[in-house]
């Protein structure tokens, strides 16, 4: 399966090495080119237990690719997920 996700950060990107892990074809999308720079240079900013160890044999597999552009991350996805902070409401927070 293709598998597009928006937002490479502490949900996004463990959840896409981990279906990358699977044996889909992934692709994290970021609108921060320095993020996305550093993911395909094989730099992670976060830490998940075994996260680094998968991310590199996924990466080197060639089943998770990293971009900013959303149309070259969904446009051949069959499945998209949204994975970005959402800013609490400042009533109910």
């Amino acid at each position: 399966m293709k598998v597009g996700i928006i937002g490479t950060g502490y949900v996004g990107l463990p959840t896409g090495v981990g279906l990358a892990e699977l044996g889909n074809e992934v692709v994290c999308i970021d609108r921060e080119p320095k993020k996305i720079e550093a993911l395909k240079a094989g730099k992670i900013t976060l830490y998940e237990d075994g996260l680094e160890e998968l991310f590199h044999k996924n990466v080197k597999a060639g089943r998770i690719k990293f971009t900013t552009s959303m149309k070259e991350g969904v446009e051949d996805a069959d499945l998209v997920i949204i994975a970005v902070g959402t800013p609490p409401h400042p009533v109910t927070k």
